[in-house]
């Protein structure tokens, strides 16, 4: 990859779609919580529908930003792990790398 302006290095930015399980509660904590872990303004929790996907069922759209493909999967990875962890059962929808 070559420099970006000013001698910096290059950026890659992902867009990631993940489908949660809906909480029984999706309280305020939890939703200051995603827009915190993922980054301010860059995350969208919305109610969608996906082939096969419940009514329940939240989809988070967030933009990672990094300086390589291997730290966002790695950015990726850890999120899916916190979800995972608090219970939302998340399943990776799709991921385009720009």
């Amino acid at each position: 990859m070559e420099s970006g302006p000013c001698g910096r290095q290059p950026v890659v930015v992902a867009e990631v779609l993940i489908r949660l399980e809906r909480p029984t509660s999706l309280t305020p904590e939890l939703r200051a919580w995603l827009r915190n872990r993922v980054g301010a303004g860059r995350a969208v929790l919305a109610r969608g529908r996906l082939n096969g996907s419940g009514s329940g069922a939240l989809l988070l759209r967030i933009e990672v930003h990094s300086d390589s493909c291997d730290a966002v999967h790695e950015e990726v990875a850890d999120l899916m792990t916190d979800l995972r962890l608090l219970g939302l059962r998340p399943t990776l929808v799709s991921e385009q790398v720009v």
